[in-house]
């Protein structure tokens, strides 16, 4: 199995939306997938079907260490296209009952283990060509840090907008650092917008070869699917933004089973973003 980490440096980017869309068309080209939330809002679930926050996930086991393989069948969920989903779940309390995990210890857990995630998902028996794509709070959350430490491959998120593209030389640094494989890709892209596309020009500068070719443009039908439970991407499959999402899907099934990807404009093997520039900051 495949573990790809989609992540941000800011929230509001489409981040999970993005992650869900993925999850679906994966699982539409035959790859067993496993849709993994590490975000303690719990919001991930919504996208397939879930209504109410789930009790049970992987919050079960950072509270419990001696939760048993019982507890995933449990908390898990099959979704209609196929994807099994694992939601965060909710903190108990010493009593049982549901708490606010920003008011416990789930950080500072967390960070005392940096390799409990990957260790967790090493249990879930998945054939080979299976993909497990982690949703996870914005960098650097102790959430962040757990599925870009479990990841084979980290796919950042990126919007076009001034706050993004201010907080992306930090996090490149944190992944070049950590030694991880690294693609991104744009979201939410207007190219009407002048100040779009400048900035979709200014990350093709500074991260090469790790900028995905693909940008996935803003469509007001993705909120509206989520709204009424439709799969956006079968919903409308001549969007440009499914389009988009499936070019993704399959540059990301391509890496996953190993077989020749054109990389005109995409991520060659082994390449990783820029190191940041000393004086600036900047990625070079």
């Amino acid at each position: 199995m495949k573990t790809v980490a989609i992540v941000s440096s800011v929230g509001g980017v489409g981040r999970t939306t993005f992650t869900a869309a993925l999850a679906s068309l994966l699982a539409s080209r035959s790859h067993p997938v496993l849709a993994v939330e590490c975000d303690p809002r719990n919001v991930l679930g919504l996208h397939f079907g879930l209504r109410e926050s789930a009790r049970e996930g992987l919050v079960t086991h950072l509270h419990d260490a001696s939760a048993s393989g019982d507890t995933w069948a449990r908390a898990a969920l099959q979704s209609d296209d196929q994807v099994l989903v694992l939601p965060w779940g909710s903190a108990p309390d010493q009593v049982g009952h549901e708490v606010d995990e920003s008011a416990a210890d789930g950080a500072s857990r967390l960070d005392a283990d940096p390799q409990w995630l990957r260790r967790l998902l090493a249990r879930v028996d998945l054939p080979g060509n299976a993909i497990a794509l982690i949703d996870c709070a914005p960098w650097p959350s102790a959430h962040a840090r757990q599925a870009i430490a479990a990841a084979d491959l980290v796919l950042g998120v990126i919007a076009p907008d001034a706050t993004a593209c201010a907080t992306l030389p930090r996090l490149s640094a944190a992944l070049v650092r950590a030694g991880k494989r690294t693609a991104f890709v744009a979201n939410a892209v207007v190219p009407a917008r002048p100040l779009h596309t400048d900035l979709i020009a200014l990350l093709r500068a500074r991260l090469g070869a790790a900028m995905l070719p693909y940008i996935v443009h803003a469509d007001t039908g993705i909120p509206a699917a989520l709204a009424s439970g439709a799969n956006f991407c079968l919903g409308s499959p001549g969007s440009q933004a499914a389009h988009d999402l499936n070019g993704v899907a399959s540059w990301l099934s391509h890496w996953a089973t190993g077989t020749p990807i054109d990389t005109h404009g995409g991520l060659p093997e082994g390449a990783r973003p820029a190191p940041p520039d000393r004086a600036t900051g900047a990625a070079r």
